[in-house]
């Protein structure tokens, strides 16, 4: 047997070469051709378009490449389990705590005192603190006891005195410093501790009395008497959607030069957040 000529075994190994060559050049640029599909077909990622004319032919080819500016909003805003800014409105009731002291006026206890609608508004920088104002309209209502008859308030109100009452509409704000404890749940135990500050835009001392067998209402309104503002104290608890909370007011609500005593200033009450 001849042996294989070697010029015809070298060409055999050159062909297999350029199969192979073929081969791999064909299944590296079906890989690209694969990913540029992925790239095309990807809605987020399929900008622009262009269409190459060969003969009668046309082919679109959709460029994966595409330079978008960053979103800052995500940036801006840090990704947490809480809001960074958020609001509350809240409703509140609220009752006089008894204090017997010659100095104050008295009254009947164990009724519901003062009304509250209002707005928190907040700065949550942590996750166990936030910051905040609120805006308030508050109603107080004292009813008096032997007031008239002492001539605490005013003097000479005529007839038998039934019923009277020491009533103010209030616009307010203040501050509030709102602590977390376990701020991880989805209910928190929050703290609140802050101050207030009230403009009484209406202040009276009405009066129901009896003269000859008819019903009478009188009502003073001496702005020399009745102090417009009023300043205080608060602390709060609250835990889901209900809040209670203890105020004291730090000033006076009459003029101390022409009343020499005052109501007490402890208020004990809840709250509902309606939102």
């Amino acid at each position: 047997m001849q042996p294989f000529p070697a010029k015809l075994e070298s060409n055999s190994l050159t062909l297999r070469k350029q199969r192979n060559m073929k081969s791999i050049n064909f299944k590296i640029c079906l890989f690209y051709v694969a990913c540029l599909v992925y790239m095309l077909v990807r809605p987020s990622t399929a900008y622009s378009q262009r269409v190459v004319k060969i003969g009668e032919a046309e082919i679109s080819i959709q460029s994966p490449i595409s330079v978008k500016k960053a979103d800052q909003s995500d940036n801006n805003e840090i990704k947490s389990r809480y809001p960074r800014r958020y609001s509350e409105t809240y409703f509140g009731m609220g009752s006089v705590i008894p204090v017997e002291r010659d100095s104050r006026i008295d009254m009947h206890y164990g009724r519901i005192n003062s009304l509250e609608l209002g707005t928190n508004y907040f700065y949550r920088p942590a996750a166990g603190y936030a910051i905040g104002a609120l805006v308030q309209y508050t109603y107080y209502n004292y009813k008096l006891r032997d007031a008239a008859a002492n001539d605490v308030i005013m003097e000479g109100v005529p007839g038998e005195v039934r019923k009277e009452y020491f009533r103010t509409d209030n616009i307010g704000t203040g501050l509030i410093n709102r602590f977390y404890f376990f701020p991880g749940k989805k209910t928190p135990f929050m703290l609140d501790i802050g101050g207030y500050v009230d403009f009484a835009f209406s202040k009276r001392y009405n009066v129901k009395t009896i003269e000859n067998g008819d019903r009478e209402k009188y009502k003073y309104r001496d702005g020399s008497m009745f102090n417009p503002i009023q300043a205080g104290i608060y602390g709060a608890v609250t835990v889901d959607e209900y809040s209670v909370f203890v105020r004291y007011r730090a000033t006076n609500l009459f003029n101390p030069d022409k009343i020499a005593m005052e109501l007490p200033e402890w208020t004990i009450g809840v709250r509902f957040i309606l939102d």
